[in-house]
């Protein structure tokens, strides 16, 4: 399911890349205004992809940091009632 998400993020920053740089080649201006329209158009994707990195970098270190606390809480309860059957 988070690879469906990543997919679709994938497919829709290409396709908003696309659009916005066909756009802009097509758009009748000056080239020097049309270059640095990409420029700040590319940085102000960079910048968004660094959020959502930032993001999905923290939500999966919580997630693996619970998963962990989950997986201990099991192995302690079985070495709980592993010692409650032996005695």
């Amino acid at each position: 399911m988070r690879n469906d998400a990543y997919k679709i993020l994938t497919g829709f920053l290409v396709g908003a890349l696309g659009g916005i740089v066909a756009g802009l080649l097509i758009a009748p201006e000056k080239g020097s205004d049309t270059r640095k329209k990409i420029t700040d158009t590319a940085n102000k994707i960079k910048h968004e992809l660094e959020d959502f990195a930032e993001e999905t970098l923290e939500h999966t270190k919580k997630t693996i940091s619970q998963t962990v606390d989950d997986l201990l809480k099991v192995v302690k309860e079985e070495e709980k009632n592993k010692k409650e059957v032996k005695a």
